[in-house]
């Protein structure tokens, strides 16, 4: 049966002596030569990039896990970094991960189910990839700011020979088609094999000068050469289908580019790049739109153009010092914005290195820390009031103890007629209510600002608690004289609210307005309804509001002129108070001025909801409108009436004469009629203050000698040298002690000459 096979392939074949056996042989022997050198090195190189490749994604992402557990190492967060490393699960191909600490110890590690567990100790910091028993392992070191803290080490399948066995497959069944169709057209060769040689070469010098792979050999009827042909052309399709490969890989290069790119971009202004020269080569785009410039000319040093003024020369040399010394970059700088606003940029960055340590560049990333200048101007401004708010406090606190100790010191003393007792006991009566006002409104703000007031709403009428708030703030609108009109609705109206608390918003507006309006000064209440809302609204013409405060003008301890203007300024809460008091019930309140000098208006609006007619009259429409002694001629100066008079009774029942002003120009009026011998003056005076009224007060013959002693509630450091300044001889803080006025008074008329001022200590 051997010999019948043996012929009927000769007879196909031909012999082997024969040029159709040569060619068959020939063809066999030229396909499998041509196929297994090419399936090699494409082998070869198929198995380099897959190491390269998988190297070099190792490394990218141990470099990120380097930056993302640095912070977690810094800050010995051992459950943020085993969460960055837990990461890693979406990376099959990675087996474990591990972090070290600087001195080797493990500290976080992820293992994927069936992997080999990391060495628990790393023996010294290493930067390194290696390939170890179907595995490749990198380590790098994590630093931070150029800090060594650990070593981030990776562990990955590395199945090179699977990628062997499949090459070798593909090339056994290459090689058996191969044979098969080079035998299966070897039969029919007979023609001349000229044409098809020349054909094939022709098709592979075109190849070779165009550089394209899509061009194939002409199929050819010659038995001899046509498995060639076939073979040509296949090697050719495995060279394209790679080259399709090799551009889907690319492809796939760009997408991750992108990615990378993308995370830089979620930074608020991203990421740089500068070379090893310090040129930067690359800018996120949210950093570029946000000075408006393009790469080129952020490469050419035009970041730097960009710079705040006061931050030019500074950051530019401290970039070059960097630049020189190869040290980490952190700077907080001020960038122009295309806005044409300056925008607070912290950059930081690190060097880039080579395996032999040379800088390469520098990668950093710009942070935006706009909000947190915005906290820390914030913090600033807070620290500011409340300085302010703690020198009015002891100043308003003060200005009632002076009387309340001057009542006493009166009524101490030996046959003291009773119409002075009982003014005494009356001015003790009444600074002590003032007193109790001012921790009565500190105590209403804690309470809103906590949420632990409680509105005890019940149906009021309009005109009672119009009635009561205008009562509360009658006594200062009649004391300065202001002329006060009233407008309501026709209709009587009854109103769901708390009533003591509306009152107090409404008095606190009035109060606030007559304190701010010169004497003589016009205010207005109108009051007006409508389906949703009933508004108050209190009209002045006073000091008015600069634009500038009006947003924070309802804020705790927010005032707009010190309240050594004007002593009656009180602690900066009474908007405040009114604010809360109205939010309360659901309503808003706003203010409104057309600048200093111009008046104000507040309105404050409660929900109709709250509101309802009733069958009652409306309020009534009406306008709320010193003796020489053995001893000395003493002028008591104070706004606040009981201040003077009862310091006033205490010098008196001393022997002096005592005349009272209650302003700076009476001050002076009565000074120059009277000349007399020792001013006790305030500071704290509306108008004109005190240390205003010193200075003229030297300015006159007659007030160049007099003693001038500053009674005040204002006694902080730069006080005390204000009013030595202002040509005071001393100056005393309230609530000072009668009998030491009554000393200095004495020492000051029983001497015939004055030394230097005098302070107080």
């Amino acid at each position: 049966m051997i010999r019948p096979l043996s012929a009927a392939l000769r007879s196909i074949f031909g012999g082997f002596r024969s040029v159709r056996g040569k060619l068959t042989v020939v063809m066999v022997l030229t396909t499998a030569a041509a196929l297994l050198p090419m399936t090699l090195a494409l082998l070869h190189r198929d198995l380099n990039n897959y190491r390269q490749s998988l190297a070099a994604d190792l490394n990218t992402e141990a470099g990120i896990l380097a930056q993302l557990t640095g912070p977690a190492i810094a800050f010995d967060d051992q459950r943020v970094a085993e969460r960055s490393l837990a990461a890693l699960t979406a990376k099959p191909a990675v087996l474990s991960a591990a972090l070290y600490s600087a001195n080797g110890d493990l500290y976080a590690r992820y293992v994927r189910a069936g992997a080999r567990q990391p060495p628990l100790q790393l023996q010294m910091p290493v930067v390194a990839t290696q390939l170890s028993s179907g595995r490749m392992e990198v380590t790098q070191n994590v630093l931070q700011n150029g800090e060594y803290l650990g070593v981030i080490y990776l562990s990955a399948t590395y199945d090179a020979w699977g990628h062997v066995r499949a090459y070798t497959g593909i090339l056994g069944l290459m090689l058996v088609l191969s044979m098969a169709v080079a035998l299966t057209f070897a039969a029919g060769l007979g023609r001349s094999i000229t044409g098809p040689v020349e054909a094939l070469a022709a098709v592979a010098n075109d190849i070779v000068t165009r550089r394209d792979t899509s061009l194939r050999a002409p199929a050819t009827p010659l038995e001899e050469f046509a498995l060639v042909v076939r073979a040509f052309n296949s090697v050719l399709d495995e060279t394209e289908a790679r080259t399709r490969e090799l551009q889907e890989l690319n492809l796939a290069l760009r997408q991750s580019e992108k990615l990378y790119r993308a995370i830089g971009e979620s930074l608020n202004y991203g990421v740089w790049v500068c070379d090893a020269i310090g040129r930067n080569i690359y800018a996120s785009d949210s950093f570029l739109r946000l000075v408006g410039i393009t790469q080129e000319q952020c490469s050419g040093i035009g970041w730097g153009e960009l710079l705040h003024p006061d931050d030019v020369a500074a950051t530019i040399a401290a970039w070059q010092e960097c630049v020189d010394t190869g040290s980490s970059w952190y700077r907080e700088h001020r960038f122009l914005g295309a806005d044409k606003r300056y925008h607070p940029v912290l950059a930081q960055g690190v060097p880039i290195r080579d395996e032999e340590g040379s800088i390469t560049g520098w990668a950093g990333i710009n942070l935006d820390i706009s909000r947190i200048k915005e906290t820390e101007d914030a913090l600033r401004e807070a620290d500011r009031r409340k300085d302010d708010f703690l020198a009015t406090l002891a100043h308003e606190l003060r200005n009632p103890l002076a009387p309340i100790r001057h009542a006493a010191k009166l009524l101490g003393r030996k046959g003291l007629e009773e119409a002075q007792a009982q003014t005494a006991r009356d001015i003790i009566s009444r600074q002590v209510a003032r007193m109790a006002l001012l921790l009565d409104d500190l105590l209403e703000v804690s309470r809103i600002t906590r949420g632990r007031l409680d509105l005890r709403k019940e149906r009021v009428l309009l005109s009672t608690l119009v009635k009561a708030a205008i009562e509360t703030s009658k006594p200062l609108l009649d004391a300065k004289q202001h002329e006060f009109t009233i407008r309501m609705p026709l209709t009587p109206l009854e109103l769901d609210v708390d009533s003591l608390r509306i009152s107090q918003a409404l008095s606190n507006l009035l109060t606030n307005a007559a304190k701010y309006t010169d004497p003589g000064g016009r205010i207005a209440l109108d009051i007006q309804h409508s389906a949703t809302e009933i508004a108050f609204t209190v009209t002045d013409s006073g000091i008015g509001l600069p634009a500038a405060v009006l947003p924070t003008i309802f804020e705790m301890f927010s005032q707009v002129d010190s309240a050594i203007d004007r002593s009656e300024g009180g602690l900066g809460i009474g908007l405040a108070l009114v604010k809360g008091l109205v939010v309360l019930h659901g309503g808003t309140v706003e203010a409104a001025s057309a600048g200093l000098g111009k008046g104000s208006t507040f309105t404050m609006r409660i929900p109709c909801g709250a509101i309802r007619e009733a069958a009652v009259e409306p309020v009534a429409r009406e306008p709320v409108m010193t003796d020489q002694g053995p001893t000395g001629k003493i002028l008591v100066v104070d706004d606040n009436r009981d201040a003077a008079g009862s310091l006033a009774m205490v010098l008196t029942s001393s022997g002096h004469s005592v005349l009272t002003a209650n302003s700076g120009e009476q001050a002076l009026q009565i000074g120059a009629q009277e000349h007399p011998d020792a001013i006790v003056l305030d500071i704290g005076m509306p108008g004109m203050n005190g240390y205003e009224v010193a200075r003229r007060i030297r300015q006159h013959v007659w007030g160049k000698s007099v003693f001038l002693v500053a009674l005040t509630g204002w006694g902080q450091k730069e006080d005390i040298e204000r009013a030595i300044t202002a040509g005071f001889d001393f100056h005393m803080t309230k609530p000072a002690d009668p009998e030491r006025i009554e000393q200095l008074l004495a020492q000051f008329l029983d001497s015939s000459a004055r030394g230097t001022p005098v302070r107080e200590t």
